[in-house]
């Protein structure tokens, strides 16, 4: 990922126990040359494939990639991950 323009650090508890800094990133929308518009998505060391996502435009393309982040870090919630906005701060999980 180049250029990164959404990132959310947080702390995250798995289900273990095991404690982890977690990085959520968004990077910048690319134009391809068929004219559809993507955007990266990281989630950090959470165990997931690297992903891309796609609109029809830039705004599209980054709204979705938000969207998959957001709905990623649910599902890791309902798999007994709990998320922090810091270690011993406030929950960040829905």
């Amino acid at each position: 990922m180049d250029t990164i323009v959404a990132r959310r650090c947080l702390f995250a508890i798995a289900p273990d126990g095991t404690e982890h800094e977690i990085v959520l990133a968004v990077g910048a929308p690319r134009l391809h040359p068929g004219g559809e518009w993507s955007a990266d998505v990281s989630l950090g060391v959470l165990p997931y494939k690297p992903f891309t996502v796609f609109g029809v435009d830039s705004w599209q393309a980054l709204e979705l990639a938000m969207r998959y982040v957001a709905l990623q870090v649910e599902h890791f919630t309902e798999q007994g991950w709990r998320f922090f906005q810091e270690k011993g701060g406030e929950s960040a999980s829905r």
